[in-house]
């Protein structure tokens, strides 16, 4: 589905919500909600957001990404939560950079292995 949305525009400039489950300390993307301005609005709206996805949302993802959007999601509702950051080369390939947003003392991204299925 990132491939397909990273096709549609040419700048990608894409975010958006991943939706899923978490196993341990492992998490399965299932599908993802796109967002073209940034990955919410408000945090009223993401509350109405995770309660439309039956509380399932897993984390969010950035196609160039930028300080302003990791800003966003570093707060107390993303404790925990997967951020892909999603960088497109030359060839059309996708590059990710995995993170958990984690706290001590302020929030930061702690990066993590991705492990894929394919």
């Amino acid at each position: 589905m990132l491939l397909a949305l990273s096709l549609i525009s040419s700048t990608s400039n894409s975010d958006g919500l991943l939706i899923g489950h978490k196993r341990g300390h492992r998490f399965f993307v299932e599908k993802i909600f796109s967002s073209s301005k940034g990955f919410f609005p408000s945090l009223k709206k993401y509350y109405a957001l995770n309660q439309a996805f039956d509380k399932k949302i897993l984390g969010f993802f950035s196609f160039q990404t930028d300080d302003k959007k990791v800003k966003k999601i570093l707060a107390p509702f993303a404790y925990g939560k997967l951020f892909l950051q999603i960088n497109i080369n030359k060839q059309k390939k996708m590059a990710f950079k995995s993170y958990i947003i984690d706290y001590e003392k302020e929030f930061f991204l702690s990066h993590i292995q991705l492990k894929s299925t394919k």
